[in-house]
């Protein structure tokens, strides 16, 4: 009977592919890592991934969205974080939009697939935490199919805090600056006021 169960319990945990990410087990939030029973199989040597990962530009801010791409062959699967490369902080850092083909895992903060349907060149926006968080970078796990999958893909860009852009201001808008030119047109139409004023009081008493 034991031995029933356990193969029961076996084939259960290996029909379960999580094809919504959001299921993901959250004892994965940190290693990133597909659950071996699951998915019947290990992860693939990362230096053979046929995947990208990117992210555009060099700083972030809080209020300003950060384009992140996966790129290469079809998938199904997949799981994004933004984490700080101190390698002693281990917790994923700010929040991601969703879109149709994802959803956000809120145990581990990350950005997963929405189903199992085939994805190819994924786009996505992260947005900022509103502190300074260091240095980050972004990680991801991708799945091509249920035994073949790759973690630790690391985007070459990483971005630093940009204190300057996270400080909002309200100076003057450009192009309103005004000249000395102007200066003395308004001083002239001034001037042309109240010597007309005085002249129609002048002409008021006579």
């Amino acid at each position: 009977m034991e031995n029933i169960l356990a193969v029961l319990l076996t084939c259960l945990a290996v029909a379960r592919a999580y094809p919504d990410g959001a299921n993901i087990p959250v004892a994965v939030c940190t290693t990133m890592t597909p659950n071996a029973v699951s998915h019947n199989a290990t992860p693939q040597a990362i230096n053979t991934s046929p995947y990208t990962l990117t992210a555009v530009g060099d700083m972030y801010w809080y209020g300003q969205g950060v384009t992140v791409s996966i790129t290469g062959p079809a998938f199904k699967g997949f799981m994004i974080q933004a984490r700080s490369t101190n390698a002693s902080v281990t917790t994923s850092l700010g929040s991601w939009t969703t879109t149709a083909d994802t959803v956000a895992h809120t145990d581990c903060n990350a950005l997963v697939h929405y189903n199992n349907s085939e994805k190819t060149n994924l786009t996505v926006t992260w947005m900022p935490p509103s502190m300074d968080k260091g240095t980050v970078q972004f990680m991801a796990t991708v799945v091509q199919s249920k035994q073949m999958f790759w973690v630790g893909h690391v985007a070459t860009q990483t971005l630093v805090y940009n204190a300057t852009s996270a400080v909002t201001t309200t100076a003057a808008p450009a192009g309103t600056t005004v000249s000395s030119g102007n200066v003395c047109f308004m001083s002239s139409i001034l001037m042309f006021a109240v010597l007309l004023i005085c002249g129609m009081q002048m002409t008021s008493v006579v």
